[in-house]
């Protein structure tokens, strides 16, 4: 397994004396126990961020520095302090089981936060598409939706992966190193089959540098922000996994049970899909104040 080094990776390397050594045993530790390459690199940087913070190996930091470490996480933080302090944690508690430390530094507990995703509406997803003029843009948008894929799955398609004689496309090794199948959309057939005689030379279904390595996901974020600002689509937090949700909760509205879902989606846990049905529930039913349901039962109810 290939895994990225950083530019603060390697600044900590240079820097602090026996911090090369650890940290090649704290990744071979996590690749052995099957951690993603993402994961990795996550766990990685905020070590070396810490312990350049601190100039020294984290074993060598008490507990007072590292609560002052993550008050400062917070107040120089632009909104991704939960993050930070989240992937700095795990990566801590990995990174002395990893070598065999003890240490009698408290790390905060992390709470689970409960949010619901944010969804599209089906209204503003045909705007999106309709807003992307761009026809390799649109169709990658379009296959994202239909399919409920993530980022990473796109950029991972071969031409061998879909069928358009069974309507699938193959994912394979996905997260949790799973593969499964998911429905090609009849909408997009003629576009990708279009699509498909300039481009089937090509390893990946969606090339990018040089026509041989995929798309970024750099490229596929900046494609979906300028159609989600041309669709004139103003809900706070949407971002490209917003396909992917609205893709399980137009489902889920359409009639198919929790049980198809969480296998189109991937999911090892059906607690994960389960939070789409609250999402709908909040959509099907119309919540009310009872004093507006007072004031409608009875108009003078405040004369």
């Amino acid at each position: 397994m290939k895994i990225s080094v950083s530019t603060k990776e390697l600044y900590a390397i240079e820097k602090i004396n026996g911090f090369e050594k650890r940290i090649q045993t704290l990744k071979t530790w996590m690749i052995i126990n099957d951690l993603s390459p993402n994961t990795i690199v996550n766990y990685i940087r905020k070590i070396s961020d810490l312990s350049l913070y601190f100039n020294k190996l984290p074993e060598l930091i008490n507990e007072e520095e590292i609560c002052k470490y993550f008050e400062t996480l917070i107040n120089q933080s632009k909104g991704n302090s939960k993050s930070a302090i989240k992937h700095t944690v795990y990566g801590l508690k990995i990174y002395f089981k990893a070598l065999g430390l003890e240490t009698t530094i408290k790390l905060p507990k992390l709470k689970d936060e409960t949010k619901l995703p944010v969804v599209l509406s089906k209204n503003e997803c045909q705007l999106l598409f309709k807003e992307t003029k761009n026809f390799k843009h649109r169709l990658i948008l379009m296959m994202m939706y239909s399919a409920g894929l993530r980022v990473s799955e796109l950029m991972a398609l071969y031409w061998y992966d879909i069928d358009i004689h069974r309507m699938t496309i193959h994912i394979r090794q996905a997260k949790g190193k799973k593969d499964r199948y998911v429905p090609l959309s009849g909408f997009i057939l003629n576009d990708l089959l279009t699509y498909m005689e300039k481009n089937t030379k090509r390893k990946y279904v969606f090339y990018g540098k040089d026509n041989v390595v995929p798309m970024g996901k750099s490229g596929v974020r900046f494609l979906f922000n300028n159609a989600v600002r041309r669709a004139g689509i103003t809900k706070k937090g949407v971002c490209l996994h917003t396909l992917r949700h609205s893709f399980a909760t137009h489902l889920l509205e359409s009639g198919l049970d929790i049980i198809s879902i969480k296998e189109l989606l991937g999911h090892s846990r059906i607690e994960t899909t389960l939070v789409y049905l609250h999402v709908v529930d909040c959509l099907r039913q119309k919540k009310t104040s009872p004093l507006d349901v007072s004031l409608q039962t009875n108009p003078n109810f405040y004369s």
